[in-house]
């Protein structure tokens, strides 16, 4: 392994993760390997991890598939099963800093999750630290 990624090296990484994230997708939502690994290459999260500067190369294809919302195809969303969920203590700890509602919801763009600030504020009220 390189001693430092760039993004002209970050592509050796990416058919491990690739692979990973497509068997995690064909078990979960029961279709051959071959039609998760092209809907992870069509995907927003393929998109980001091609890009070094994102650094989704840290994540394992586990991270990768809740990260990149992968997942809701699987799991209905509803009271306790918020996409921002896996985010709690990221989103919780911008708020003690006093960031805002939409600094947090932009903050979690960089995760690949597009949220309100409304549904920021209600998932912190939620969490009872508003």
């Amino acid at each position: 392994m390189p001693a430092q990624i760039t993004q002209k090296n970050v592509r050796l990484l990416i058919p491990g993760k690739a692979a990973g994230v497509a068997v995690l997708m064909s078990e979960k939502r029961s279709i051959s390997p071959k039609a998760a690994l092209l809907a992870f290459y069509h995907s927003k999260t393929y998109r980001e991890l091609e890009r070094e500067s994102s650094k989704y190369w840290h994540y394992s294809p586990e991270q990768l598939y809740v990260v990149g919302g992968l997942s809701r195809h699987a799991v209905k969303h509803g009271p306790g099963r918020s996409v921002l969920l896996p985010f709690r203590k990221e989103i919780l700890s911008l708020w003690r800093k006093r960031k805002s509602a939409r600094a947090i919801a932009d903050e979690l763009t960089k995760h690949g999750i597009y949220t309100t600030p409304q549904n920021v504020w209600k998932f912190i009220k939620r969490c009872d630290i508003g």
